[in-house]
C-alpha cells in the first residue's frame, strides 16, 4: 500500500494535441493529410527523441509483426492478400519547431520509427512536430481498411508512443494485442466526397449543414423502426436493391475523370487517446438521447446500420442508451457528448471500440448484436477513460469491461433468467437450449483451458499469448472471477471499490498494481489470493463436497484456494443456511446445521470449479431434449432422437441417443448410450461408450483417455477396450506424439457381410498404433505412424507417411507413402488383409452404409479408410487383394 501511494505521488503523463487535415480519395482508397501535434513533456526526464507509430505499415508486407503473427496464430488470412489490398504509409517528412528532423525505423518494425529531436526536450517544455503523410488504405484485413467504398479509419495517422515511468512504449502493430496511447486533444478535419454518411470520435463543429443532413437522415431512419414488420421489410428490400444497383454503379466508374462534389467535416474533442472515423454511403441513420444520473447533460446517441443487417439493428439506439446508462450508474458518468455505432459491413472481429464511436460487424442474433455493442460501448470506460497498456495487461481492460457485461446483462435481463439467445429458433421455437444464460458461456471457456499445460498467465504481454483461446482467458477468466469476487465482497463493496478507481485514474494510465490499491484501501482482508492466483497463476478451483452419517467433509483438490459458500438443506430440500468456509487443508470438517441432509457448494454457480458434478452431496436426475445448461448438481441425461441412421442390413435404425458428460465441468468420466430399432431384423441395435480421462497431472500424456464400448449393429457384435495418450510440451504446437492402444471382440455375422471382405465368426485382436505429427509452419506438416494388429494367427504391421505442403490459398498437396507386412500369416481373415484401396473398416469405427456387398458402387466409396485409395488393381496374391 504505500508503494503504491508513493507511486501515484511520482505519477505523470505526457500530453499530445493533434491537429490533422485529411482527404479522402473514394477510387484510389488512398489517404493525404497533414499533421501537426504539440508534445508536451511532463516528465522529470529530458528526452532526446520520440517513439512514432506508423501502423498503416504493419499492412505492407510479408514481414511486418501483423504478417508473422497471423502465421503464427494459423491464420493466412494476411499471407494471400493481393498487393493492391494492402496498405501503407509513406511521405512522411518531419518537422521540429520548424527544423527538419532525423529519424529512422525501428530495427525489427517497419511500423515503428524514432524521430530525433533537433534539441533535447526538457521537462515542462513542448515542441510542435509536424508531417505531411499518405496513406494507401488495405482492404479490411485487422482493424484499418476498406471494404469497397465503405470505409474504417483507424490507426491511421503518426502517432508518438507512451512514455512513463517504465520508460518508452514502442510497439508494433497487431491483431491480436491492442494499443497503449498518450491522452490529449484532436482537432481533425476530414473532407471526402459530400454524399457520404460519417462519424468519428469528436464533436462536429462549424458543420451545422452537416450535423442537419444526419438529422434529417435519422428522421428517415426512424420513422422506419415505427412501421409494421411487413412494411419495414418491404421499405428495406427496396432500399438494398438501390444499394446494390449503385454499388455495381460505382464499380463501373472507377478510373473515370468525374470529380465528386466534396465536403470538409470538422471534429474536436479533449481528454481522449486516439481518433478513429467511419464513413459509407448507404447507412441507415438512427438518433436517440441519454440523460445522465444527475439529469443535467444530454448524450447523444447515434446508430448507423447498412440496409442488409437493419433487422437485427431495429433496436441499437436502445442497446447504446442501457450501455451507457448502466456503465454510468456502475462506475461513473459517460464523460463526452455522445455515443455511436457504426455497422462494419464485413470487418474483420466482432466489434473494437474507439473514444466515443465503435465499430461493429455483421452478429447471428439481436442478443449477439447488443452484447457485442456494450461491449465495444463499455471500452469508453475500461481503456478510453481508464487508459490502461492493454498490450501488456489485456485483462485490465478487456476483464473488466466483460465483467461489467455481465452485471449489464444480469441487471437487464433477469426477468429472463439472464438467458442469452444465439439462434433464436433453435433456442426459443424448439427449446433446444432455451436455458442457455450468459454465466454458462463465460464458464465454458473457462473449465475447458483452465487444467490444461498450455495454460498461461494473464498478466502477460498480448503477443506472448499461445494461442487465440489464451488470450480470450483475459476477457471469461477475469469476468467470471471478479463476478464471484463480488459475490463474496458484496455489490455494494464492489461499486465503492470501482468508483474509486475510476475517480483516481479517469483520463490516466492505470497499472495492475493500481486496482489492487484501491481493493486495499477498503478492504479489511488480504486481498492477495484473488490478484496472485486469477492474473499471475494459472491456479484453478477444485472443491468437492461429500456426507459420511451426518458429517459434511469440504476437499479442496485445486491449485487455488478461495472462500467457499456452502448451502445446507433440510430433507424437503429447502434452504437452512449459507456460510462462507475458508481453509488451507486439503480437507475440512463442515460445522452444519444440525437438520441438514444434504449440502452444496456455490449454491448460485458464481464460483468457477472445473469439475462441478461433485459439488452437491444429493444428486436426483435432471433430462433435457437435445441440449441445454445442465444443472451439473444433478445428473443431467441429455436425450437426443435418432431419425435418419441407415445402413443396408439393418434398415432405417431410428432411436435415442442418450449421453452424460463430454462436456467442461464435469469429472472424469463421461457415459453415451445409442439405443435404436433395427427396422428389417426387428430387433434393438445400438452401442455404450463410457470414456475415462486419465489423471492431468502426473501423467506424461495430457490429455488421456481409457475408453469401454460395447454393441451390436450391421452384422457385428463386439467390445472395446481402449487407450488413447497424447504427449507435448506445453505451448508447443509440436511435435505431437500419440499412442493408442486397444483391445476388440467382434462377432460376424456372415449373412450380414460381404463374404469377399470379411471373414464370419470370432475375432480376438489387440491393436497398437504409434503417430506422430510435426507443424514446423502453417504451410506444412508431417505426419508418420506405425502400428501393430495381432489376432489368432496373424500378426499385421503398418507404416504410414504423409508430407503437406500448402503452395497457394487453394491448393494444398500432399505426399503419403504406405508401406506394410505380415509378421505372421498362418490365418489371416479377410478384413484384416491389405487393400490397395485402403482397408475396410475391420473394427468397425465407422459409419458404412453398405458391408454387404449388394451394391458394389457404394462398396468401393467405403473401401478406403486408411491405406493408399488406389483404385481399380486386381491382384492374385490373395493377401493383397482388392
Amino acid at each position: 500500500m504505500i508503494a503504491a501511494t508513493i507511486s501515484g505521488q511520482d505519477y505523470f503523463q505526457q500530453h499530445v494535441s493533434f491537429d490533422i487535415s485529411v482527404e479522402l480519395d473514394d477510387r484510389a482508397h488512398t489517404l493525404s493529410a497533414y499533421e501537426k501535434l504539440t508534445y508536451t513533456n511532463n516528465s522529470p526526464d529530458t528526452l532526446e527523441f520520440i517513439w512514432f507509430h506508423l501502423w498503416p505499415n504493419a499492412y505492407k508486407n510479408d514481414s511486418t509483426a501483423l504478417a508473422q503473427q497471423f502465421l503464427r496464430l494459423g491464420s493466412t488470412r494476411f499471407k494471400y492478400t493481393k498487393e493492391k489490398d494492402r496498405g501503407y504509409i509513406d511521405s512522411l517528412d518531419f518537422l521540429v519547431d520548424g527544423i527538419d528532423a532525423e529519424w529512422n525505423f525501428h530495427k525489427d518494425w517497419i511500423d515503428v520509427v524514432k524521430v530525433i529531436l533537433p534539441k533535447p526536450l526538457i521537462p515542462g517544455k513542448n515542441v510542435i512536430i509536424e508531417t505531411p503523410f499518405f496513406v494507401k488504405l488495405p482492404k479490411v484485413i485487422s482493424r484499418l481498411g476498406h471494404t469497397g467504398k465503405h470505409y474504417e479509419i483507424t490507426q491511421w495517422y503518426p502517432k508518438p508512443a507512451v512514455y512513463d515511468k517504465d520508460g518508452w512504449h514502442p510497439m508494433p502493430y497487431l491483431n491480436m494485442g491492442e494499443f497503449y496511447s498518450e491522452f490529449g486533444s484532436f482537432d481533425v478535419r476530414i473532407t471526402l466526397p459530400k454524399h457520404y454518411r460519417i462519424m468519428a470520435t469528436g464533436d462536429l463543429v462549424n458543420s451545422e449543414e452537416e450535423l442537419a443532413w444526419l438529422d434529417s437522415l435519422a428522421g428517415v431512419g426512424d420513422s422506419l423502426k415505427r412501421l409494421s414488420d411487413k412494411d419495414f421489410k418491404k421499405v428495406i428490400n427496396k432500399l438494398k436493391k438501390e444499394q446494390k444497383k449503385n454499388t455495381k454503379q460505382d464499380k463501373s466508374d472507377t478510373g473515370t475523370d468525374m470529380i465528386p462534389v466534396m465536403k470538409t467535416v470538422h471534429f474536436k474533442q479533449d481528454r481522449v487517446h486516439d481518433f478513429a472515423w467511419f464513413a459509407d454511403q448507404y447507412w441507415i441513420v438512427n438518433k436517440g438521447e441519454l440523460w445522465l444520473k444527475d439529469s443535467t447533460r444530454q448524450v447523444t446517441l447515434w446508430s448507423m446500420y447498412l440496409p442488409k443487417n437493419a433487422e437485427m439493428w431495429r433496436s441499437s439506439v436502445e442497446y447504446l442508451h442501457d450501455s451507457g446508462y448502466w456503465y454510468s450508474r456502475f462506475y461513473g458518468n459517460y464523460p463526452y457528448n455522445h455515443i455511436t455505432a457504426v455497422d462494419g459491413d464485413m470487418s474483420a472481429g466482432g466489434g473494437m471500440e474507439y473514444p466515443n464511436i465503435t465499430v461493429i460487424s455483421r452478429d447471428r442474433s439481436k442478443d449477439l448484436l447488443e452484447y457485442v455493442i456494450m461491449h465495444e460501448v463499455g471500452h469508453n470506460w475500461f481503456y478510453g477513460i481508464l487508459g490502461n497498456n492493454e498490450r501488456d495487461h489485456t485483462w485490465l481492460d478487456e476483464g473488466l469491461n466483460e465483467y461489467s457485461n455481465i452485471r449489464y446483462w444480469e441487471k437487464k435481463y433477469s426477468d429472463r433468467n439472464n438467458q442469452f439467445v444465439i439462434q433464436d429458433i433453435i433456442q426459443n421455437k424448439l427449446g433446444v437450449g432455451k436455458n442457455f444464460d450468459i454465466h454458462l458461456f463465460h464458464y465454458l471457456s473457462i473449465a475447458a483451458i483452465a487444467k490444461s499445460r498450455d495454460a498461461q498467465p494473464l498478466d502477460i504481454s498480448a503477443n506472448k499469448n499461445f494461442a487465440y483461446a489464451n488470450y480470450g482467458q483475459n476477457y471469461t477468466r477475469t469476468a467470471v472471477m471478479m463476478r464471484f469476487l463480488e459475490h463474496y465482497l458484496g455489490e455494494q463493496k464492489i461499486d465503492q471499490i470501482m468508483q474509486d478507481f475510476y475517480d483516481t485514474w479517469k483520463f490516466r494510465h492505470p497499472q495492475p498494481e493500481d486496482l489492487r490499491y484501491s481493493f486495499e484501501k477498503y478492504l479489511d482482508e488480504d486481498i492477495s489470493w484473488f490478484f496472485e492466483n486469477v492474473f499471475e497463476n494459472t491456479s484453478y478451483i477444485d472443491f468437492s463436497i461429500t456426507k459420511k452419517g451426518n458429517t459434511f467433509s469440504l476437499t479442496n483438490s485445486g491449485t487455488f484456494n478461495v472462500p467457499v459458500e456452502v448451502g445446507y438443506y433440510d430433507k424437503s430440500g429447502k434452504e437452512i443456511k449459507r456460510s462462507w468456509v475458508r481453509t488451507d487443508k486439503k480437507t475440512m470438517t463442515l460445522e452444519a446445521p444440525t437438520n441438514a441432509t444434504s449440502a452444496t457448494i456455490d449454491p448460485d454457480q458464481l464460483m468457477p470449479d472445473v469439475e462441478r458434478n461433485n459439488n452437491s452431496t444429493s444428486r436426483g436426475i435432471k433430462t433435457h431434449f437435445i441440449f441445454d445448461k445442465p444443472s451439473y448438481y444433478d445428473r443431467d441425461i441429455f436425450i437426443v432422437p435418432w431419425l435418419f441412421s441407415y445402413n443396408t442390413y439393418n434398415g432405417f435404425t431410428p432411436g435415442l441417443y442418450v449421453w452424460e458428460g463430454f462436456m467442461p465441468g464435469y469429472g472424469k468420466t463421461s457415459l453415451g448410450l445409442n439405443l435404436m430399432y433395427d427396422s428389417k431384423n426387428n430387433k434393438p441395435v445400438g452401442s455404450l461408450l463410457a470414456l475415462t480421462k486419465g489423471s492431468d497431472q502426473f501423467s506424461i500424456f495430457f490429455p488421456s483417455v481409457y475408453r469401454i464400448k460395447i454393441g451390436t449393429m450391421a452384422g457385428r457384435r463386439g467390445l472395446q477396450l481402449g487407450f488413447s495418450g497424447t504427449i507435448k510440451k506445453p505451448l508447443t504446437k509440436s511435435p505431437v506424439t500419440k499412442i493408442n492402444a486397444d483391445l476388440y471382440y467382434h462377432h460376424l455375422n456372415g449373412n450380414a457381410l460381404d463374404p469377399d471382405l470379411y471373414d464370419p465368426g470370432d475375432h480376438n485382436i489387440v491393436s497398437l498404433r504409434f503417430e506422430k505429427s510435426w507443424y514446423p509452419s502453417i504451410f506444412k506438416d508431417y505426419y508418420v505412424s506405425v502400428g501393430i494388429k495381432m489376432g489368432d494367427g496373424f500378426i499385421k504391421s503398418s507404416m504410414n507417411s504423409r508430407f503437406t505442403y500448402r503452395m497457394t490459398e487453394n491448393i494444398k498437396t500432399s505426399l503419403s507413402a504406405e508401406a506394410g507386412s505380415f509378421l505372421l500369416s498362418k490365418n489371416v481373415p479377410m478384413q484384416y488383409r491389405y487393400y490397395l484401396s485402403g482397408t475396410v473398416d475391420p473394427e468397425f469405427e465407422q459409419l458404412v452404409i453398405d458391408r454387404t456387398g449388394s451394391s458394389s458402387d457404394l462398396k468401393v466409396l467405403y473401401n478406403t479408410y486408411h491405406g493408399s485409395g488406389v483404385r481399380g488393381i486386381v491382384l492374385e496374391d490373395p493377401l493383397l487383394s482388392t
